[in-house]
């Protein structure tokens, strides 16, 4: 009931953004309207962005040289797949490429799967292991901070599909 009450709040957000546009609308063209509100929008994400990086190094810096656990691979593999969705959300944004947007937004389920993964395998690491709960607490930081990059990504998308179309879309509707 909560995740169809959550779409109800999106599409109801959505519709009042439309008509507070609506009424910035005279005197600019709609293009540069769209261009102002998606920058509103899009500089929050990237900060947000920002804000999960720094999560990530503040774990680093907890986890010591040499960490005091080494990163699973799966962990690794889970940066690298953020880090690619980053630099194509920035690329699809810049290129105001809408169908590339679209599409862009399924690697949040890879990424989701990924995540759900590593969690379980942590937790089964710190009960098998208690000395690792500290460590693998601290890698579990981290993930979620990745996990969330790839959520802000989809961000970008929905106001790159905004900036082509003029057209608010909630594409972080997961097949997940």
């Amino acid at each position: 009931m909560v995740v169809q009450a959550d779409l109800e709040v999106n599409r109801l957000r959505y519709l009042i953004e439309e008509r507070v546009t609506a009424e910035l609308a005279p005197g600019l063209d709609e293009e540069r309207l769209h261009l102002l509100i998606a920058v509103l929008y899009v500089i929050a994400d990237l900060e947000r962005i920002g804000d999960h990086a720094e999560g990530i190094a503040k774990v680093a810096l907890m986890l010591g040289r040499p960490p005091m656990r080494s990163l699973p691979a799966s962990v690794l593999q889970l940066g690298t797949m953020v880090r690619a969705m980053l630099s194509a959300g920035v690329s699809v944004l810049r290129e105001r490429d809408v169908e590339g947007a679209r599409l862009l937004v399924g690697d949040d389920d890879a990424i989701d799967r990924l995540y759900d993964d590593i969690y379980g395998e942590m937790i089964a690491t710190m009960t098998a292991e208690p000395d690792t709960v500290v460590p693998c607490t601290y890698q579990l930081w981290a993930t979620h901070n990745l996990e969330r990059i790839a959520d802000r990504v989809t961000n970008l998308c929905e106001r790159t599909v905004y900036l082509g179309t003029g057209r608010i879309e909630d594409l972080n509707v997961s097949t997940y």
